[in-house]
């Protein structure tokens, strides 16, 4: 189904949860590391707030995990760290409405492999065991929807052998009951017609996907079936494409990408029915973020550094479009893990990067990073 919410509420109802014990939980706020404007890092940069225009930033906090660290951070607007949750190795983290953290557990090899709920002070209250990678969807139903590995044999895909990293598509109950399910090497015959894709591939992990979403209501979706709300958008790295699967049937009837985008991370759609991306770029020299009009498939607006090579994620990164218009940009493939805002204009009014690689086994890069409404997170603190 659907998760049919506002903007400020999607901003509030971003991301997750995984076990482990939260350390400073909220009202201890002021015994939490400071993130020193300047403070130097590993690499010998400035870490921490870098810069900061309040006035024309979208006041905010921003959670973030390094990348197979143990650690999820809280920030405030002025760098410093309000919360954080100790964690098994984490890769992916995001919060629900109810406050949870909602977290995978793909690298910790101690703990099963599967996404995981945890509460506002680390404790599990819901896990699901699978081969879950990159990404999932808490949806208004309690559902969760959420990208997993499968191994299948099929030579029209991968002409190798099994393939291992076929990325399926699955739905869940709260009560762990598969509702629905999509399997990408089904669904090559869609990507030859619209985008033409060529098959087989070289490597068996042929998409190498990473963002999936259940598409909301949008004026695309009143104008073209395709983009209806229900339907689900998934990006796949690999090959450079983004597709919008029909739910009912499990057809790809639209995609888009090659030529055009370069090994992208977290595709999502906006209110306004169009479809923001983080445009990775790793042999174009550059990243940026690009909104595309589906309909039209015009890019409309798009945003790379000046010059653009300051901001170049070869990996990993994401985006959030935020309720005054700005964008939130994690460009965290970049090797101090860099988090920034910009305006419509592309301005940079925001600028962080990781300084805690200390706390989280020394990692600085992060995969993916959510903003939230002070009236949400402070209730907490």
């Amino acid at each position: 189904m659907s998760s049919r919410i506002s903007r400020r509420r999607l901003l509030r109802a971003a991301a997750g949860s995984l076990a482990g014990m939260a350390l400073g939980a909220g009202r201890g706020a002021d015994a939490q590391p400071k993130a020193l404007k300047g403070r130097p890092s590993m690499l010998g940069r400035p870490t921490g707030l870098v810069l900061h225009k309040p006035a024309k930033c979208y006041r905010s906090y921003t959670l973030f995990a390094p990348d197979h660290g143990r650690r999820v951070f809280l920030v405030a607007m002025e760098g410093n760290m309000v919360h954080q949750w100790r964690v098994p190795v984490v890769h992916f983290a995001m919060l629900l409405p109810n406050h949870h953290l909602l977290h995978d557990t793909r690298f910790d090899e101690d703990t099963p492999r599967g996404i995981r709920e945890s509460d506002w002070d680390g404790n599990e209250v819901w896990f699901y065991e699978c081969l879950w990678h990159h990404d999932a969807q808490r949806l208004e139903n309690g559902n969760t929807i959420l990208l997993a590995h499968e191994t299948v044999n099929n030579p029209a895909v991968y002409a190798g052998g099994e393939i291992e990293k076929n990325t399926k598509i699955i739905e869940v109950t709260r009560e762990k009951e598969l509702v629905w399910e999509w399997h990408s090497d089904r669904h090559i015959e869609e990507l030859k017609r619209l985008v033409g894709v060529k098959f087989p591939r070289p490597d068996m992990d042929w998409t190498h996907s990473n963002s999936v979403q259940v598409l909301p209501e949008t004026p695309a979706g009143q104008k073209d079936a395709r983009f209806k709300a229900g339907n689900v958008i998934i990006s796949h790295r690999r090959i450079s494409t983004i597709a919008v699967i029909e739910r009912e049937t499990g057809e790809v009837v639209w995609a888009w990408g090659p030529g055009e985008i370069e090994a992208q991370h977290q595709a999502n759609m906006l209110p306004n029915g169009h479809i923001l991306l983080f445009d990775n770029g790793p042999r174009r020299g550059y990243s940026r973020v690009v909104e595309l009009d589906p309909l039209t498939e015009e890019i409309v607006w798009e945003f790379k550094d000046d010059p653009p090579p300051l901001m170049h994620a070869r990996a990993l990164s994401g985006q959030q479009r935020l309720p005054n218009g700005n964008t939130f940009i994690c460009a965290g493939g970049m090797a101090d893990g860099r988090l920034l805002e910009v305006t419509p204009d592309r301005e940079v009014v925001w600028d962080f990067r990781n300084p805690w690689a200390d706390r989280a086994d020394g990692r600085t890069k992060v995969y993916r990073a959510y903003r939230y409404d002070p009236e949400f997170v402070e209730v907490m603190l």
